[in-house]
């Protein structure tokens, strides 16, 4: 998550809501997700299932880049909405019912984005690298070269208070990462006239 770096990004636009499993079923021809109702997030897919949604659905992932100017929405708090955590704007540990609740049912960021902090994991394009901050280029970051895994950001409804900010990055464990409770948001670059 350190150092802390200046980074300068082309337009873009990202979903608002994590994928739905309603809209999952409708694209794609399998759902593991443990708990199946149709405005929960999707879980419980791979980088590869998780970047295949965005494609058929003529979209992209996001870069891990994009994914964290979009959650910050222009603060620099812990959190988009301040420094201490505020149930009106996640799902956690503390407040979850068992089970991850359904989307955009918390208060958005100021930039109308709903459940980046808590909900699911989500999944982004880049390879993850714990010392790539130190290095990475200032200008639309695409993450280090491959390495083994990819990126996981968001936390997720299980998720401790104490392991809760909106800087939090993992390299989600390729396949093995179906234990966890990942999702994915897509985004989209905008034609160039």
């Amino acid at each position: 998550e350190k150092p802390a770096h200046k980074v300068c990004l082309d337009s873009f636009y990202i979903d608002p809501y994590e994928v739905t499993q309603q809209k999952w079923d409708a694209v794609m021809n399998f759902n593991r997700s443990v708990f199946h109702k149709p405005n929960q997030p999707m879980t419980h897919i791979t980088w590869r299932e998780a970047r295949s949604y965005c494609k058929r659905v003529g979209k992209r992932l996001p870069t891990e880049a994009e994914w964290e100017y979009s959650a910050r929405a222009g603060t620099q708090t812990r959190f988009y909405w301040g420094d201490e955590v505020d149930g009106d704007y996640l799902w956690y540990a503390d407040n979850s019912s068992r089970e991850p609740a359904n989307v955009g049912t918390k208060k958005p960021n100021a930039w109308g984005l709903y459940d980046m902090v808590g909900s699911v994991w989500e999944w982004v394009e880049d390879w993850y690298s714990i010392h790539y901050y130190e290095n990475s280029p200032t200008k639309n970051p695409l993450g280090p070269d491959r390495t083994s895994f990819r990126i996981i950001r968001g936390n997720s409804w299980i998720t401790d208070e104490k392991y809760l900010r909106v800087t939090i990055r993992h390299g989600g464990l390729s396949d093995p990462t179906l234990t966890y409770w990942v999702g994915v948001r897509c985004a989209l670059s905008p034609e160039k006239n």
